[in-house]
């Protein structure tokens, strides 16, 4: 079969299908923004956002939509010489988030369309009016997001199929859609992921070494910000440190913005709430680490005594599942996404999403009450195997809805 993937950051979310259906001998074209690609045997082809001379004055108030259009016109574009040399895919699979198949249908009005969809916005009740510290005072900050939304209801128009990676996800569209969307996620590689109590890891040249005879408390997300609790993990590293004098804290994330809006002043959300610790504590016991390879983090989550993980309710860091597989003691935010895949008790420890001094007392339950916290370790990992193993579970399930034998 010939398989298009589109995502505006190729390969994205479509890695692991991409690379298995160009092994299985399938033709398979990826298109994206980004200029190489590095996985063999894909033909890829990337393409410019399209400039409208007319859309300067509006691009600030109604970023979400000129933007979005940009990318839809330069991927048909693209997708339109690729039609004019003869390319006709069966099937083709396009990351909604930016625009990108509002035209594809037309352009290949044969093949399968698959709208893969990660989030509908809403002004209340999700991730925009739920922390109090940081309330949005602007009303245009939700007329963008009825754009936004404007854009996806387009998108699931030109769609054949279309699929959401989990139920919270799938459910933040509105009720009369969601029948018209599958749950499937992307998978995560299990066999791949595994425990290593052996493990050590070295926190620079000449930082400390890690291991898990003492206790090493982690946190991860792409970037310190508001949306995964940072500010929280930030407020609780005091009673953190308290638990043990050899505790110590490792904190992996940039220092941009991903999903939070900019901090005040021109200053990161690192140092807003690096400042706002209420009292002194051992900085040397605190390992920022910023972002990682790969493997690098793997390590971290490996090396793990207690694995905090916190999200508004929003899209779910694939992370989770990762520390999941790897059987991490997990502790986490007591928020919608996360209670998909995190039974408080039974495979983690959840607590209220702005009580850092509970997050603290859920940490020192997982390290003090060794063998129940090592039970949840390992029913996490099976339920990470048993539900969202690429191989085994995601990738017949992928098979299944498009089509590929």
């Amino acid at each position: 079969m010939k398989i298009a993937f589109v995502h505006q950051n190729f390969p994205g979310q479509f890695l692991r299908l991409a690379r298995t259906f160009v092994a299985e001998g399938h033709e398979v074209v990826g298109l994206g923004m980004v200029k190489q690609c590095a996985i063999p045997g894909v033909k890829y082809f990337s393409y410019d956002a399209v400039p409208g001379p007319d859309d300067a004055p509006y691009q600030n108030r109604y970023s979400p939509v000129i933007p979005r259009l940009r990318r839809a016109y330069g991927v048909a574009y693209r997708a339109k010489a690729l039609a004019s040399q003869g390319f006709e895919p069966d099937v083709v699979v396009v990351n909604t988030g930016w625009g990108e198949n509002l035209f594809l249908k037309d352009i290949w009005p044969k093949a399968r369309h698959v709208a893969y969809f990660e989030y509908y916005y809403h002004a209340k009740g999700q991730d925009l009016d739920f922390d109090p510290e940081f309330p949005v005072t602007n009303e245009e900050v939700i007329w963008r997001l009825r754009l936004k939304n404007s854009m996806q209801l387009g998108a699931l128009d030109a769609a054949d199929l279309a699929v959401a990676p989990t139920r919270y996800q799938r459910d933040t569209f509105p009720t009369y859609l969601r029948d018209r969307l599958a749950i499937l996620h992307d998978g995560i590689d299990t066999h791949k992921l595994l425990p290593d109590p052996q493990v050590r890891l070295q926190l620079g040249e000449s930082g400390p070494q890690l291991t898990r005879e003492k206790p090493v408390v982690t946190y991860v997300t792409r970037n310190i910000e508001p949306m995964r609790g940072a500010h929280v993990v930030f407020k609780s590293l005091p009673y953190l440190l308290d638990i043990d004098p050899d505790l110590r804290v490792v904190i992996v994330g940039g220092r941009g913005t991903s999903y939070s809006g900019s901090a005040p002043n021109g200053q990161s959300w690192f140092d807003v709430f690096k400042a706002r610790i209420e009292r002194p504590i051992d900085w040397s016991r605190v390992h920022f680490v910023g972002n990682l390879p790969y493997d690098q983090f793997v390590k971290v989550l490996q090396v793990s005594s207690a694995h905090v993980y916190m999200t508004y309710p929003f899209v779910l860091s694939w992370s989770s599942i990762e520390a999941m597989a790897l059987e991490c003691r997990i502790v986490a935010s007591d928020t919608e996404p996360v209670r998909e895949v995190i039974q408080d008790g039974v495979n983690g420890r959840l607590f209220p999403f702005f009580d850092e001094k509970a997050l603290a007392d859920r940490v020192r339950e997982t390290l003090a009450e060794k063998e129940k916290s090592a039970a949840m370790a390992a029913e996490a990992r099976r339920i990470a195997v048993a539900r969202y193993d690429y191989e085994t579970v995601c990738l017949p399930q992928w098979r299944e809805f498009l089509g590929i034998k």
